[in-house]
Formats: C-alpha cells, sequence, structure tokens
C-alpha cells in the first residue's frame, strides 16, 4: 500500500502597510509648487529673524500654518526633536542664552529648554501635541512647570532676576494662561517674546 502525502494546510495573513509618512515639505510642494515652497521657508524664516538655517520640517510646518492648512495634520508631520531645536533657535535669536534638558535634583526633573537674558529666565515645557488640547489638559502640565520652576529658581541663587513658567506647543491657535503660565503656540512665539513683561501681574513670575 503506498503512503499518502500529507497535505499542508497554508494560512494567508494579511500584514497591513503602514501609509507612507506625509512630511511637513511634501505638504508643502504639494500646496503650492517647489519655487514658491522655497519663497514661503525663507519668509517664514527672515519673519522670525533667524540667522541660522533651521529644520526644514519645521519651517514648512508654519510656512503651512500661515497658509491655513490643518496645524494638527501639519504637527503630525513633524519630528519632536526638530520642534525642541527649532524653538530653541527662535528663542537665541532673541538675544537669549538657551540650554536644553536643563536636570534637577531632589527630586529629579528635567526641563526642555531653559532660557536666559539679563533679566528674565524662561523655563520652558515643549508640547509636541499632535492635535489640539483642551484647557483641561494644560492644567497639570502648568502645576508641574511651576514645581520645576520653583526649583529651579531655588537653586539659582539669582534674587535679581525673574522666572517664568511657560509652555510651547504647535497645534493651539493663540496663546492662554493656565493659572498664570503662558501657553504659547509656536507660531505666535515671535510677537510673545517681543512683548512679555516679567512685571505682568498676570503672569506666573518667581524670583529667587
Amino acid at each position: 500500500m503506498r503512503g499518502r502525502k500529507a497535505k499542508l494546510s497554508v494560512r494567508t495573513i494579511d500584514i497591513p502597510v503602514p501609509p507612507t509618512v506625509e512630511t511637513a515639505e511634501r505638504m508643502l510642494a504639494s500646496r503650492l509648487g517647489p519655487k514658491a515652497a522655497e519663497a514661503a521657508i525663507l519668509r517664514v524664516s527672515e519673519e522670525l529673524g533667524l540667522v541660522s538655517r533651521p529644520p526644514g520640517s519645521v519651517l514648512c510646518a508654519l510656512a503651512l500654518a500661515r497658509l491655513g492648512a490643518d496645524l494638527e495634520k501639519v504637527s503630525a508631520a513633524l519630528d519632536w526633536g526638530d520642534f525642541e531645536r527649532f524653538c530653541a533657535m527662535v528663542i537665541s535669536a532673541f538675544g537669549f542664552e538657551v540650554k536644553k534638558n536643563v536636570r534637577l535634583r531632589k527630586p529629579t526633573r528635567q526641563i526642555d529648554l531653559v532660557a536666559e537674558s539679563s533679566s528674565l529666565v524662561l523655563v520652558i515645557d515643549c508640547k509636541h501635541w499632535r492635535r489640539r488640547a483642551g484647557a483641561g489638559s494644560f492644567a497639570p502640565v502648568a502645576d508641574a512647570q511651576i514645581e520645576r520652576t520653583q526649583m529651579l529658581a531655588r537653586a539659582s541663587g539669582a534674587p535679581d532676576k525673574a522666572f517664568l513658567p511657560m509652555v510651547l506647543t504647535m497645534v493651539d491657535p493663540s496663546v492662554a494662561l493656565v493659572g498664570g503660565v503662558p501657553v504659547v503656540p509656536l507660531q505666535c512665539l515671535k510677537d510673545f517674546l517681543s512683548t512679555v513683561n516679567p512685571y505682568d501681574e498676570s503672569l506666573f513670575v518667581l524670583r529667587a
């Protein structure tokens, strides 16, 4: 008697292919065309007073924001590291000395950016959220930033300087105050830095 061949049971598994990630550069080029996109990027860079060339993805995102693009889609195309580096470059262009990823101890805390001028220290949390957040979402973020700012002010021993906690975002449309902490969209950062007043009583300003 001849042996029977065993039948193999084959299962087909469909593996989903992830969608192509849409970059801010591609979004801007498809909207304006290559030459117009480059001109829009240059305008944004000049408006912000940047000397060196920042990450192109963030410049494209800001150009798209000026064109009325969906900020949530634009923000999703950004890398978190580019977002933080760009924030540091814009603030530096306004004469602040910027330090990134400042660590505090007892308890251990980390501050994304500390920007210092002759009289003001901005203690900045960079929130690269991919969609708009409600006011309730910012309350714990503001409280945590106040705690970090208090720790930094105590450790600094600089009684002649004012310390202001703040939060930087990409997708929120306008500057808001949450418990005295300014929540500043990236596209409004230049105006905020030009007008911020450490003696404004609506701001949660600390002194060492």
